[in-house]
């Protein structure tokens, strides 16, 4: 019996932590989401473990930070539905580059084919 409460205690304990996790990815709209998704495999492909993590701006325009942790490299994106691009875009989403690493990365492998803007000025609002 003493053996079963502490195991008990740690899968309530994941079980809350998984609902956390799934309600806050479940708050992003969808074009994030296939954002955070393509952005971090995309990378992950050429630079190595991505992890992403996003901020809301605006209704219409998130900031999407990607990190490899082993490099030390940081990517910083804009994501906004891809009917406020300023041109045609394949996906879901329109990505902005914001820091030089995001800019490099957006002509190198996998990331071109996100038509990824380098150089737009980055509007807050």
């Amino acid at each position: 019996m003493k053996k079963v409460l502490p195991i008990a205690i740690l899968g309530i304990a994941a079980a809350a932590t998984a609902c956390v996790s799934y309600a806050s990815y479940n708050d992003k709209p969808e074009y994030l989401q296939a954002a955070e998704t393509r952005v971090g495999s995309y990378l992950t492909s050429d630079y190595g473990r991505i992890s992403c993590t996003s901020t809301k701006i605006n209704d219409a325009r998130w900031g999407l930070q990607c990190l490899n942790a082993e490099k030390g490299k940081s990517f910083e994106f804009t994501v906004a539905p891809a009917d406020k691009a300023p041109y045609a875009v394949s996906r879901s989403f329109y990505l902005e580059a914001v820091n030089d690493n995001a800019k490099q990365s957006a002509e190198q492998g996998l990331m071109r084919y996100l038509q990824v803007n380098t150089t737009a000025t980055v509007s807050q609002s």
